[in-house]
C-alpha cells in the first residue's frame, strides 16, 4: 500500500508541475502607428455572425507561461485559449465582441502570419468589435505573438473610449438655463488585459493583468479570493502593452 501511495504521490505532484504556469513577466507601455492587416485570414468570412470558437495554427513554436505552444483557440468572448483544459489563456476586451453595423456588416475577427524563421509574428485583429449587438460604439485591437515569447497589445481606432455629455449650466447673465456637450472618458467601460489559468485553481497566482490607467498601467498578480483588477477605461489609439517573460 505505501508504495501505491508513492507512486500516486509522485504522479500528482508531475502533474502538479506541469500544469503549473509561469507568470514572471514585465510589461512595458508605448505608443505606435496603428495599422489594419492587409493579408489576413479572416475567419469570420462572408461577412458572418461570429462563431463562439476558432481554432488557428500559431505558425512556429510559442512558449506562453513556461510551456511551448503550435496552435491556439480564439474564444469570442474576448479569450484567446491555448490548452485543452484552459490553465493556459489570455484575455483582452472581454465582453467585447460581434456587432453589425448600420449597413448588416458584422465585425471582422481575422489572423496574419508575418516574419522569418526566428522572428516570426502572428497577429490576430479584432475589427469593429463592440460590447453592444448594433449602435455607433466599436473598438479595433489586435494581439502581437512574437517568436521571441514577447505577447503584444495593440489597442486601434473605437468609440468606447469616449462619451458624449450634455452639460446644463445657469447663466447669471441671461437668468436661464444653457446647455452645452462634451466628450469625457467614459469610465463605464472597463476590461481586463493579461494572462491567466480560467480555472482560477492554482494555489498561489492565477495570473497577471493590468490595473489603473492605461496610461501607466501597473501589473498585478491575479491571487485567489481577491476582486480581478481591470483598467479604469479603454486605452487610447496607439497603447501598447508589450508583456515580456523573465525565464
Amino acid at each position: 500500500m505505501s508504495r501505491l501511495l508513492f507512486i500516486l504521490a509522485f504522479v500528482f505532484a508531475v502533474y502538479g508541475i506541469t500544469r503549473a504556469q509561469n507568470f514572471n513577466y514585465t510589461v512595458s507601455t508605448d505608443s505606435v502607428s496603428w495599422n489594419e492587416l492587409n493579408t489576413q485570414t479572416i475567419l469570420n468570412g462572408n461577412n458572418s455572425a461570429w462563431n463562439f470558437s476558432y481554432k488557428i495554427p500559431i505558425g512556429f513554436t510559442f512558449s506562453f507561461l513556461g510551456r511551448s505552444f503550435d496552435s491556439l483557440t480564439i474564444e469570442t468572448n474576448g479569450y484567446l485559449v491555448f490548452d485543452n483544459d484552459r490553465n493556459y489563456a489570455m484575455t483582452a476586451f472581454s465582453g467585447v465582441g460581434d456587432h453589425i453595423d448600420s449597413l448588416g456588416n458584422h465585425a471582422i475577427i481575422g489572423y496574419e502570419l508575418s516574419g522569418t524563421n526566428g522572428n516570426h509574428i502572428l497577429k490576430i485583429q479584432y475589427l469593429n468589435c463592440s460590447p453592444y449587438a448594433t449602435g455607433n460604439e466599436v473598438q479595433s485591437w489586435q494581439v502581437w505573438l512574437k517568436e521571441n515569447g514577447n505577447a503584444e497589445f495593440r489597442i486601434g481606432c473605437g468609440q468606447l473610449r469616449h462619451n458624449n455629455v450634455t452639460t446644463t449650466v445657469w447663466s447669471t447673465f441671461s437668468q436661464e438655463d444653457s446647455s452645452y456637450a462634451e466628450i469625457v472618458i467614459d469610465t463605464i467601460q472597463r476590461f481586463r488585459l493579461g494572462f491567466l489559468n480560467m480555472n482560477m485553481n492554482d494555489t498561489l497566482t492565477n495570473g497577471i493583468v493590468l490595473e489603473g490607467n492605461p496610461v501607466s498601467p501597473q501589473s498585478e498578480p491575479l491571487v485567489p479570493g481577491e476582486a480581478i483588477p481591470i483598467l479604469t477605461c479603454v486605452p487610447a489609439q496607439g497603447y501598447r502593452y508589450v508583456f515580456t517573460p523573465q525565464f
